[in-house]
């Protein structure tokens, strides 16, 4: 469990503190992490990941608070359910997919492909909700 919250919520800190201490972080400056569902809700054998989405969630909102004053945004994407080889290991993943498929508008999953364009959206605009939100 504590790589699960080292790699999936404790290293945005560390990214975000070596980067501002750098200067590579200035005013403008918008740091983005991707988070899920999990955090929030219960899902058998997800234990882990939900621990550390929640972290993540936590942080992020920490270090929009920290590095408003001085311009920087930190916000949390969720992209939604994305069959991935990662997700398909997580046991019951079929029931989790077809669960997100009947909730979805669209009745579609979340691609790895698609996901990146939530990193090209945010170059095309100054600011995304308030900080720490989307």
């Amino acid at each position: 469990m504590n790589m699960t919250l080292d790699v999936m919520a404790h290293s945005l800190v560390y990214w975000v503190q070596d980067l501002y201490r750098a200067g590579l972080l200035q005013e403008g400056a918008k740091v983005f992490a991707m988070t899920s569902a999990g955090g929030r809700r219960i899902w058998p054998a997800y234990g882990a990941v939900s621990a550390a989405k929640a972290a993540l969630e936590s942080h992020v909102r920490q270090l929009a608070v920290e590095l408003a004053p001085v311009g920087i945004s930190v916000n949390a994407l969720q992209a939604g359910v994305t069959d991935t080889p990662a997700a398909r290991k997580i046991p019951g993943s079929e029931r989790m997919f077809a669960h997100a498929l009947e909730f979805n508008p669209g009745r579609r999953l979340t691609t790895p492909e698609i996901s990146p364009g939530f990193w090209l959206l945010s170059v095309c605009v100054r600011r995304i909700g308030p900080p720490g939100t989307l």
